[in-house]
């Protein structure tokens, strides 16, 4: 096998606290698809873990020291290395200390790993939710980013919890609380440094569009499907030299 092959795990919105109904460690929690997400991983030839971001469900509330701790638990088993973005569930306003960033939990990220180049990126301030300043420091964070990925690499994947669109790039307005209102100047900043694919989640159910050549992947979730039934699951992507298969993993009870 090429030593260009590899595979890489994408798993978004855990959201654990968010469909747990007999409590974080019951039965049918968010925890327990997690869990079999792990599992797979570990059972299986993953490279790495990329998380999509709402890793937990609330930022600051008297839910949320618990649902870190399930978290952390959770990730502790792990047996390969991970990365994530952050979402929208973990924040709010940056001049906050949001205890899923206290704790070091991933943000953002870059690396190479056997011809590729990642970059994962704060989409909450990058759509401009928190002002001008924060959204011109994400971007900039990005476009730096970029200039160190590789020249001879095969692939460039972003990673970001925001889709750019849903239904289609000119969709309205009232539909930007789950997309990219940017997502013009981004495509063409994409583009231009000629990424391969980016992968969302955010929108919690699957789409697998092409938009100026760039692929645009959106995962369903672990935690729960919001905008039409959808088989709880997450992502097994094979990349190789020319190309990558994505595989879809469920995380429901069988």
């Amino acid at each position: 096998m090429s030593k260009d092959i590899f595979s890489f795990a994408f798993i978004t919105d855990p959201q654990i606290g968010m469909n747990s109904p007999f409590g974080l460690y019951g039965p049918g929690s968010d925890k327990e698809r997690l869990d079999r997400a792990i599992a797979h991983v570990n059972d299986n030839e993953v490279d790495f873990v990329i998380f999509g971001g709402d890793q937990i469900n609330d930022a600051d509330d008297e839910n949320t020291d618990a649902q870190l701790d399930v978290l952390q638990e959770s990730l502790s088993a792990l047996t390969v290395p991970y990365h994530g973005v952050i979402g929208n569930h973990e924040q709010g306003a940056p001049t906050q200390p949001w205890k899923y960033i206290k704790l070091g939990l991933p943000v953002r990220f870059s690396f190479s790993h056997r011809g590729a180049f990642f970059v994962g990126i704060n989409s909450s301030w990058l759509r401009g939710n928190f002002g001008d300043k924060y959204l011109q420091e994400e971007w900039d964070y990005l476009e730096n980013q970029f200039s160190r990925a590789p020249a001879g690499r095969n692939h460039l994947f972003v990673v970001m919890h925001w889709p750019l669109f849903n239904y289609h790039p000119r969709e309205e307005d009232k539909d930007a609380y789950w997309n990219m209102p940017n997502r013009d100047a981004l495509i063409d900043l994409f583009k231009r440094h000629k990424v391969s694919c980016v992968f969302s989640g955010h929108w919690q159910q699957d789409i697998d569009a092409r938009w100026h050549g760039i692929s645009l992947i959106t995962s369903v979730g672990t935690s729960m499907a919001i905008q039409y039934p959808e088989e709880l699951s997450f992502k097994v992507v094979t990349v190789f030299e020319h190309g990558w298969s994505v595989r879809r993993v469920s995380v429901e009870r069988t």
